[in-house]
């Protein structure tokens, strides 16, 4: 950013760019050779189009989950960029006119908030678990004597509902339709 210059008083108007990820598959009959130039185009469109690409990965050639245009297989690749919002329907539109990709999926990548867990749990389940250990290391023994006669008795239902369900059915009677 140039000196002088300051966004927040509407001087100049910062693209807002996003995290996407591009999920697509190129025709079988592509050989894995030209794979490359095929993957090429697609980076050239994302960079066209003013996005950034942060990485591609080529899975490879895999069976499809069910046949797409006469097609039983094809080349996965998955790509990481990012772009304004207002530019992912253009790059569909291109997408849907190449003759090598025939399928694609463009999704918006989560906002991750700071602190939150990266592998799907919640700052606090990870707090719970630590806190529930020590208690899991106390000897096995101790939970017959902390159950007494309690133990035996049957769980209370929590509702009217509940109560009636769980009611032993009496010979001979008939549920009521209302």
């Amino acid at each position: 950013m140039r000196p002088g210059l300051d966004p927040w008083r509407g001087d100049i108007q910062l693209p807002l760019q996003r995290d996407y990820e591009i999920l697509y598959i190129v025709r079988p009959d592509i050989e894995e050779a030209d794979l490359g130039d095929v993957t090429k185009k697609v980076e050239n469109l994302i960079e066209s189009l003013e996005g950034n690409i942060q990485r591609t990965n080529v899975w490879g050639k895999r069976r499809l989950a069910y046949e797409v245009d006469h097609l039983r297989e094809g080349h996965y690749v998955l790509t990481d960029f990012q772009i304004e919002p207002a530019r992912v329907p253009e790059m569909e539109s291109s997408l849907k006119i190449s003759d090598t990709v025939f399928r694609h999926l463009i999704v918006r990548k989560p906002v991750l908030k700071p602190g939150a867990a990266t592998n799907g749990e919640t700052p606090a389940a990870t707090s719970e678990l630590e806190a529930a250990e020590p208690e899991a290391t106390e000897p096995a023994a101790a939970e017959p004597e902390a159950a007494g006669p309690e133990a035996d008795l049957e769980p209370v239902p929590t509702t009217a509902a509940a109560a009636d369900a769980m009611a032993p059915a009496e010979p001979g009677a008939e549920e009521d339709e209302e």
